[in-house]
């Protein structure tokens, strides 16, 4: 990676009369293959066909004034421009004490982040993808879908991260993804640092077509109020663990923005249920989530942040960890390295059996608009099956709400596993309003 012109610089340059004091890098660059699919056509003007590379570098400055500056500068400038990018960071600069800190030397731990196939794919060869394509031909015509759109992808990359204070240190990985819809509908995915295994492939695909099935057949929604709501693993993730991330953020803890105070953390009295956790494991291997260390430099670790019900720790850069007087912590890199646990899970077919009368939600809209601090909810759900009393009878469009920190401390709360899926489901009472 070309950063030594761009070194050379912070070191030289003295913009506006001003010289970098401190600084810290986090280089990479990447090459990557990526191929669309629109409306069943496999690569066309719309998502064709693409290679690309690319290079950068996020950079922080502490000035000789004791003044911050944060940014992000690609290839051209990185290596043609050092003196450019100096003179707007300097520009850019702003007072913040807490920000004015870079890492040191550090042990960084060996994790498996590199699969050859996948480099191989990144760099072109495209082979393994014809037979996950006519896989997918075969479900259209079987299932007799109208259009299906989707990607592959795959990238190869190397990061490095340094400061003037000692840190140097690499990581060379890979990536994997694709994305599925049928009949614009509902969609499904798989990412990690290698390319899904084959059967797990065309099981994940099949339980999507059949999905897609019964989305198109419309049933009768059960009355609205309180009923038995199971939500999927995708509906978790984009939800519940956001809300909850975003409550555990130290921008939110230091700012009292949130849910959680300072004072709560380490503390004995439970936040929610006492059988309940959630932790990361950015070291397990190959998963899309796993990496040997931040941006900032912080090596990756298992990091558990609830135990118990009770808080263990706020999720902390270098920033926060400084300014609410912690250790900063590693950080939540994906769906596939992050566990929300509790009571032991039910089967599916179970669930379905106490579900009945209620719904399974697959998706939800809205996300956003909602109050994390509070956790009320009211969520747009498109994409819902109703639960009868043979199982999944069709689809119906509701809204579910409620509030997410009672459903954490509930009794009732249950924990459901989902074939191919991390993340577990939760099935609980909840209100459903049919549309």
């Amino acid at each position: 990676m070309e950063l030594e012109r761009f070194l050379r610089g912070l070191v030289e340059a003295r913009p506006a009369g001003h010289a970098v004091r401190d600084w810290s890098l986090h280089a990479h660059e990447t090459c990557g293959l990526s191929l669309g699919i629109k409306d069943g056509e496999i690569g066309n003007s719309h998502v064709p066909l693409r290679l690309s590379e690319s290079r950068g570098a996020r950079y922080r400055l502490v000035w000789d004034d004791g003044k911050v500056s944060r940014g992000y500068a690609e290839r051209r400038l990185v290596e043609d421009d050092a003196a450019g990018v100096l003179e707007h960071a300097r520009a850019a600069a702003y007072d913040d004490p807490d920000a004015a800190v870079v890492r040191g030397p550090a042990t960084f731990p060996d994790v498996a982040l590199y699969d050859q196939d996948s480099c191989e794919l990144a760099r072109g060869g495209t082979e393994p993808l014809v037979a996950r394509l006519a896989a997918i031909r075969e479900r259209v015509a079987e299932h007799r879908f109208e259009t299906w759109s989707g990607s592959f992808s795959a990238h190869h990359g190397r990061s490095r991260v340094c400061s003037s204070a000692g840190l140097d240190a690499s990581s060379t990985g890979t990536n994997c993804s694709w994305q599925l819809t049928f009949n614009g509908e509902i969609g499904d995915g798989f990412g990690a640092r290698r390319f899904e295994a084959e059967t797990a492939f065309l099981a994940r695909l099949d339980r999507l077509a059949a999905i897609a099935e019964l989305l198109a057949r419309p049933a009768q929604p059960p009355p609205a109020g309180l009923c038995p709501v199971l939500l999927h693993p995708h509906v978790v993730e984009s939800y519940v663990l956001e809300t909850l991330f975003d409550n555990l953020r130290g921008s939110t803890v230091a700012h009292g923005e949130g849910r959680f105070r300072r004072e709560q953390f380490g503390a004995e009295q439970p936040v929610m249920r006492e059988d309940l956790g959630l932790r990361i494991d950015p070291l397990l291997p190959l998963r899309s989530g796993s990496y040997r260390f931040t941006t900032e430099g912080v090596p990756a670790a298992p990091c558990v942040f609830v135990a118990r019900g009770r808080l263990i720790q706020p999720v902390l850069d270098l920033k926060y960890s400084r300014r609410l007087g912690l250790e900063p912590t590693p950080l939540p890199g994906g769906a596939d390295t992050t566990f929300l646990e509790g009571s032991p899970r039910l089967t599916l077919s179970t669930a379905l059996e106490r579900a009945r009368g209620g719904a399974l939600v697959l998706a939800v809209l809205g996300v956003h608009t909602q109050d994390s601090a509070s956790g009320d909810f009211s969520l747009s759900a498109p994409q819902t099956l109703v639960v009868g009393d043979d199982g999944l009878a069709g689809r119906m469009r509701g809204t579910i709400s409620g509030n997410l920190f009672d459903v954490l401390a509930s009794d009732r709360l249950e924990f459901v596993d989902f074939e191919g899926e991390e993340t577990p489901g939760l099935l609980f009472p909840c209100r459903l309003d049919p549309r």
